[in-house]
Order: C-alpha cells, then sequence, then structure tokens
C-alpha cells in the first residue's frame, strides 16, 4: 500500500488505559486512595524476565540488554524479598500498640529465617556453639584472632556479673548474634545430632522472643500467642515470598521496571534482544503491536489478491477490475490520512479501529462502484442514448443513500458514553465517508474519460452481469413468494435458536486473543504462574469501621482462603487478626477502609481476572490494573447493547423513514439485519466456543451498518419496477440480486481476508462477518426479503403513495 497506510500502524494504541472514564468505579478508587490515603497507583510497569543459566551469568545478560529501554530499574530476586518484607513495616506512622506488634512480628521473622539458615549449613551452628563454648574450656577452636579476641572482651564484661555458663552464653550471642546458641551447654555443645533436632524442632518463640525484648506476648492481643506465632510459621512470612519463587531448576525470575509510558518499540527491541522469556501487560501489548503491523501487511495483500480474484470472476474485463481496486486503494488513503489529521488533534486509534478500516472500505467502495458499473453496464445493453448519466441517477442515487444510512448508523458510536467505543465510532464514520468520494466521483470521472471498447477488453462486448446467479436468485425467489409463511416460520425458530446460542456463551479477555499462544509474552505468562506472581487489587470498603468489619472480615478471611495475600484494618498477609486496632491507622481514613489484595495469579491473566471478578461481585469498589480491564470490558458491552445498538436501530428507523416514507420497510429492514446478525454471531461461538469480547460487537455493529447497503438496493430498485406487488419484489430482487451478490461475494472476501492473521480475534471477526455477509446475501436478500415483502404485499409502502406504475 502507499506510504500513509505503512505511517498510520505508528500512531495506533495497543492498551485499554487511554479509554478509562472517571464513571468506572476502579477510576473511583484511584482517586480515594490519592486523596484518603496518600496512594497513588505506580506510574511504572513490570516486565517480567524468566532467563536459563546461572545468577550471575543471568544477570549480566539482562544488565547488557537494559540499554534498549528507559529509565529501566532492575529488580534482583532479593531486591524484591527485601522490598516486600519490609512493605509494611516501615514509612506510616502507626500506634505505640501497632509498633510493639510490627516489631515482634519482625523479630519472629527474623528468628524463623536464622533457624531455617543454620539448618541448611548446620557446620556453621556448629562452629558457633564450638567457640561459644569451648573457648572458655581452654579448648583449641580454628578461628581467626579477629573473632576470638571479640569473643573474649565479651565474655569477660560479662564474666563480672554472671556465672561461667551464662557469661559464655551471653558472648556468644553477642558474637554471633545468634540467640539459639543459649539453649546448649558445656556437656553437650559437641552433639551435632542434638544440635540438628534442636533446630528442626524448636517451636517456643515466644520464650526465646521474652529472653531477647523482656515482653511477654498477652493473649489478647492475636487471641494466643503461641497460634499466633504458629500461624505465621506457616506461613513463612507475612509477605511469603522466598528465593523458591524466583528460582525454578536451571531459570531465574528478574523484573525490570520501566515508565508505564515506555515505547512499544523499545519494549520489543529489548525482547528482540534478550535470549530469555520476557512478559507482563507491557511485553504483551508491544508484541501486540508488533504482530498487527505484520499481519496488517498480510491482510492487505491477501484482500487485494483475493478481491482481485472475485472481480476476474465476476466481471472478466481488465479495465472495470482495475477502477474498482484503485477506488479501494484511494478509499483506504483517504480514511487513514483522516485518521492521521484527526491524531494531530489528539485522536488516539485504537488498533482495532485501525485494523477494522481495510476490509470496511475494500467492501464499501468496491460495493458502490460495482453498483454503478453493472448499472452502466445494463444501462448500455439496453441502448440508452446516456448510458452514464442515467447510472448515475439511479445506481449513484442508490449509493449516497446507502452511504449516509451507514454514516448514521455510526454515528449512534460517537455520542455514546463508553469511550472505546466513541473511538471505534469515528474510524468507522470516516472509513463509510472516506468510501463515497472514490465509488462515486473518482468511478464516474474515470467512466466518462474511458471508451466502451477499452472498458471491455478483452471481450468484445462489455460485461454481461447477468449469469449462472440469475437462476438461483428465481429458484429463491419463486420459492420464497410460494411458500412465504414457512419461510416466516423458519425465520422465527433459526432466531430464537440463535438468541440462545448467543445467550449461553461467554466471551473472554485472554491475552492469547490478541497475540499468538506460541508467542514469548504468552508462554511466559504460563510459565509465571510457577514464580512469583502477585498482581494488586485494591479494594475501597466506605462507612465506619464498625459498620464494615464484618464484611472486611468475611472478605479477607475468604480471599485469604483462595490463596490470596490481605493487608487490611483486619489482616496482615495470611493472617486474619481478631484485635485489629493495632493496624487502623494505615487501613482506615475518612471513612473508607482500605484493603490491599495479592491475587496469585499474574495481571490480565484468567485467575487474575476472575478473582477480581469475585470481588465485585460482592458488591465492593475495586481498583488495580485487572479492575480497570474489568471496568473497560463490562461497560463497553453493557453500553453497546443497551444503549449504541438500540440508537442505532432507531436512526435507521427514522431516517429511511423519512427517505422511503413507509413504516413497514425499514422495521423490516431492521428485523432482517438483526436476524443476520444474530446468526452471525451464533456460528460464531459454535465454531469457536468462546470469543474475544469485542468479537461480537463488531459483528453486530458491522452487519448492522453494512447490511443497510444491500437491503437499500433493492428497495430503490423493486420502486422502479411495475407491475403487481410480487411481480415487483421478483424483478427488482433478480436484477439488484446480481449486484449484491457480487458486492457480497466481494465483501466477504475482504474479511475472510482477516482469517490470514495470527491473531485470534482478527480471525473470528474475519469468519462470523464473512459468513454473515454470505448468509445475508444468499440467504436472506433473496429468501427471507421477498417472502416477509410479500406477505406485507402494499403495506409495505404505507402511509406513503405507491408507485404509479403498479398494475391493479
Amino acid at each position: 500500500m502507499a506510504p500513509i497506510v505503512l505511517q498510520v500502524q505508528n500512531f495506533f494504541v495497543y492498551s485499554d488505559s487511554p479509554f478509562l472514564s472517571p464513571q468506572y468505579k476502579s477510576v473511583i478508587v484511584s482517586e480515594i486512595m490519592k486523596t484518603d490515603f496518600n496512594i497513588s497507583q505506580s506510574s511504572v510497569s513490570n516486565i517480567y524476565i524468566i532467563i536459563n543459566g546461572s545468577y550471575n551469568e543471568s544477570l549480566r545478560i539482562i544488565n547488557d540488554s537494559l540499554k534498549y529501554l528507559n529509565e529501566a530499574r532492575l529488580l534482583t530476586p532479593s531486591d524484591i524479598i527485601s522490598l516486600y518484607q519490609q512493605l509494611y513495616f516501615n514509612g506510616s506512622e502507626n500506634s505505640s500498640i501497632e509498633k510493639d506488634l510490627i516489631k515482634i512480628n519482625q523479630l519472629y521473622l527474623n528468628l524463623t529465617s536464622l533457624r531455617e539458615r543454620l539448618l541448611l549449613n548446620i557446620s556453621e551452628f556448629m562452629f558457633q556453639l564450638n567457640v561459644t563454648y569451648g573457648l572458655p574450656l581452654g579448648k583449641h577452636v580454628s578461628a581467626n584472632s579477629t573473632l576470638i579476641e571479640t569473643f573474649r572482651v565479651y565474655y569477660f564484661i560479662a564474666l563480672e556479673n554472671y556465672s561461667q555458663i551464662n557469661a559464655s552464653r551471653i558472648a556468644g550471642y553477642l558474637t554471633f548474634k545468634d540467640p539459639y546458641l543459649i539453649f546448649f551447654g558445656f556437656n553437650n555443645y559437641t552433639n551435632e545430632t542434638l544440635a540438628k533436632h534442636f533446630l528442626e524442632k524448636f517451636d517456643n518463640y515466644s520464650y526465646l522472643i521474652f529472653l531477647l525484648t523482656g515482653k511477654h506476648i498477652p493473649d489478647q492481643t492475636f487471641g494466643s500467642s503461641y497460634s499466633f506465632f504458629m500461624r505465621s510459621e506457616q506461613n513463612a512470612s507475612s509477605f511469603p515470598v522466598s528465593l523458591s519463587n524466583f528460582h525454578r531448576n536451571d531459570s531465574w525470575l528478574f523484573i525490570v521496571q520501566v515508565p508505564s509510558n515506555e515505547s512499544l518499540n523499545n519494549v520489543n527491541e529489548f525482547i528482540d534482544n534478550i535470549k530469555a522469556e520476557v512478559t507482563g501487560h507491557l511485553p504483551i501489548y508491544a508484541r501486540s503491536e508488533l504482530y498487527t503491523e505484520s499481519n496488517l501487511k498480510v491482510i492487505d495483500l491477501v484482500t487485494f489478491t483475493l478481491v482481485g480474484i472475485l472481480l476476474i470472476l465476476l466481471l472478466r474485463s481488465l479495465v472495470p477490475i482495475l477502477l474498482l481496486l484503485g477506488s479501494a486503494i484511494l478509499g483506504i488513503e483517504i480514511a487513514y490520512s483522516v485518521l492521521i489529521v484527526l491524531h494531530l488533534f489528539g485522536y488516539k486509534i485504537y488498533y482495532i479501529s485501525g485494523l477494522v478500516i481495510p476490509p470496511i472500505i475494500f467492501g464499501i467502495t468496491i460495493d458502490y462502484s460495482l453498483l454503478f458499473i453493472y448499472r452502466y453496464f445494463e444501462e448500455i445493453r439496453k441502448g440508452r442514448q446516456n448510458p452514464l448519466n442515467e447510472a448515475f441517477r439511479t445506481a449513484g442515487k442508490a449509493a449516497i443513500f446507502s452511504g449516509l444510512s451507514i454514516t448514521l448508523a455510526f454515528l449512534s458510536f460517537l455520542i455514546s458514553p463508553s469511550p472505546i467505543l466513541k473511538n471505534i465510532g469515528i474510524a468507522l464514520v470516516a472509513g463509510s465517508l472516506s468510501s463515497l468520494f472514490p465509488s462515486i466521483s473518482f468511478t464516474y470521472t474515470s467512466l466518462r474519460s474511458i471508451g466502451i471498447n477499452v472498458l471491455s477488453f478483452p471481450q468484445k462486448h462489455v460485461p454481461n452481469p447477468s449469469d449462472g446467479r440469475s437462476k438461483y436468485l428465481r429458484f429463491m425467489i419463486n420459492h420464497s413468494i410460494k411458500r412465504k409463511y414457512y419461510v416466516l416460520l423458519t425465520i422465527f425458530v433459526v432466531s430464537i435458536f440463535s438468541l440462545w446460542v448467543f445467550s449461553t456463551h461467554n466471551s473472554n479477555v485472554d491475552v492469547n486473543e490478541i497475540v499468538p499462544s506460541t508467542s514469548e509474552v504468552v508462554v511466559g505468562l504460563n510459565d509465571l504462574n510457577n514464580y512469583f506472581n502477585y498482581s494488586l487489587d485494591y479494594v475501597i470498603v466506605p462507612g465506619s469501621l464498625n459498620q464494615t468489619h464484618n464484611m472486611v472480615y468475611m472478605i479477607a478471611k475468604k480471599a485469604i482462603s483462595m490463596g490470596a495475600l490481605v493487608y487490611s484494618p483486619v489482616s496482615l498477609g495470611k493472617i486474619v487478626l481478631d484485635n485489629s486496632s493495632a493496624i487502623l491507622n494505615q487501613f482506615y481514613s475518612n471513612g473508607f477502609s482500605l484493603m490491599e489484595i495479592y491475587i496469585p495469579y499474574p495481571v490480565f491473566s484468567n485467575g487474575a481476572i476472575n478473582f477480581t471478578n469475585w470481588l465485585i461481585s460482592q458488591g465492593l469498589l475495586v481498583g488495580g490494573s485487572n479492575a480497570q480491564r474489568i471496568d473497560i470490558v463490562t461497560n463497553t458491552v453493557q453500553t453497546y447493547y443497551s444503549f449504541t445498538l438500540p440508537l442505532t436501530i432507531i436512526f435507521i428507523l427514522i431516517y429511511l423513514g423519512f427517505l422511503l416514507k413507509s413504516i413497514a420497510v425499514p422495521v423490516r429492514l431492521t428485523l432482517s439485519l438483526l436476524f443476520s446478525s444474530l446468526v452471525g454471531v451464533a456460528v460464531m461461538y459454535s465454531v469457536f466456543g468462546t470469543v474475544y469480547w469485542l468479537s461480537p460487537l463488531i459483528v453486530f455493529a458491522l452487519l448492522f451498518s453494512l447490511g443497510i447497503d444491500y437491503d437499500m438496493f433493492i428497495v430503490l430498485r423493486i420502486r422502479e419496477e411495475e407491475g403487481s406487488e410480487d411481480e415487483k419484489i421478483r424483478n427488482g430482487v433478480e436484477k439488484t440480486g446480481l449486484v449484491v451478490t457480487a458486492a457480497g461475494l466481494i465483501l466477504s472476501g475482504a474479511f475472510f481476508s482477516l482469517m490470514a492473521a495470527d491473531m485470534q480475534f482478527l480471525r473470528e471477526i474475519g469468519f462470523a462477518v464473512g459468513f454473515t455477509i454470505l448468509f445475508d446475501t444468499f440467504i436472506v436478500r433473496p429468501f427471507v426479503v421477498p417472502a416477509v415483502m410479500s406477505i406485507l404485499g402494499k403495506y409495505n409502502w404505507w402511509p406513503g403513495v405507491r408507485s404509479n406504475r403498479s398494475k391493479t
């Protein structure tokens, strides 16, 4: 394609974040956190790297690759463990009770960590015992002189006030900072089996903490001091992050933090130049951009080739084919130029908005141009004195009316309260209007300057629009009118079945819909489940503590049972507290309780989305990346079906009612479009099972707009015909059916080209729209429409005046 088509991809937006609305609950949560808790959601994005090899070599490789990113910060496993261990113990003003609780809890964590380290290196513990109890007995101990001198200083000072055994214990503790030494003596310090058994079975932390701090742990602090520490031991820590979360077999997990507005090109370059699995929502968007760009080139090529083949089969003349393809390319250039100009004024081109442009423009532009050319050929064969002007008067008018009706249908998107629908609507309106100029002006001007002999090359005469399709159309129309009530019953049964399929199948927000399932970011996202994989949800519960305590308690308890870590007025990590007064200052402010819930699934994964959906279903205000994603999806879907689609129908009814001066025709047209759309979506669900959340919306939007074309062609031609109502219907559908079937084949071919993409949601849209257009073209228009119009008879045109050419 021309340079403009290639340049527009640089302006595509892949993230949903720019389309957040202030009315979304996740946005409301962000504002409450900022104003009442002084917490801002992070302005950085995490890039997760799973890399094979030794720790030092992995660290070197990642550091060498950071040059591709701006302001990147590497977090090693130890950095992350330290960060999360201190996350809730520093930087906040706490009550004295809270400070004591945190200090004691932190001391316990340090003691358990020390015990585990000594168990892993029992020789180190035996060395400490030999120094502590061997030196006072005059035994030779292999140790450096500085350590021995330090021990002796402590020992002789303590010996002034304590017995030899206690002086030894004090000196050992002060030298090695190891309180476990005090449980041994001169008679057993060399027994390694005893030492190991002691560490394995030790659980008397309350006594050890008393010896170190002089404070007893009262039962009312956490119910029972013993049960509190036992619960803590089971969880390893308040935030159970350990080295095992970052190291599996020969692989390591590192995290690189970059600004949330980091260039996707930089992220792609980083991924391409590091031999590791890279994932996270920013790499997912970056890979989506990469695959979209490559798919757009493939789609353009396949569309051009497929449409070209169809035109050769339908027209069998070179010049008309070149005219049609030229008008389509011109339409795409105009549409993308409009989007680039709008981008200069602040319009963000959502990548889906950009992707639907080529098939829409190819389809609509060639449809209108083909209608014009077919009518021109028909007038030439009739021997009209001025066939071009006659074709322009009839087909040109039909194209303009159809184009305006499509644009009007798309206008309902522009006044939608959904930001993402409004964005897509701008692209759809730009596309529909951009199709009119080349299909009317360019085609008309070109035909004026081309002689009939040139137009028919390599044939002697201009192509005959009539071919084998005429027999099919005649057969379908006659059977439709003859068995019109059976047709009506069939429509009803198929509609009910399609509605049942539509209502019983669910859509999804899987990342492998927008990037191939074999992509490294998807593989990495799946592998991340075996490592440190928490994503954070913020929950706000309005009301006083007394009012909300039970709800917060139950939510915390349930979330923890589902594998989450919950920090709230009633919980610390995996521990639900009976007495929460110690941490109220941190998680309660101005009538709001804050719950920070660490979900055990990567952000945007199915597990994270399902978990966040559960929180939302409890009637809670939920924020964070997962909640923002859900808000956008839920709001967009609800807005389309409750506002945009009904408004589209109203616009179509009013416009066509005014244009045709009829009530029945617009209602029948709308119902037939709804029937085709329902069947198309039902077939899509039947083929793919579950589909991307935007796929059904796009199918409805495109079919409810593009389908107007074919019906308008038929209705306007029927009004031109003479005879009884059934004769007019037969002649109008048959004559227009040739261009309708040709246009339908081309438009469906344009959308079927999307199936050449390796992105699942493009395949879904391409198949569903392509199939539905064929169904609408070869079943609904020649079979359903004649039956319904025949049943309505003269009431098709009520309350307007019937054509004066009708025979009574």
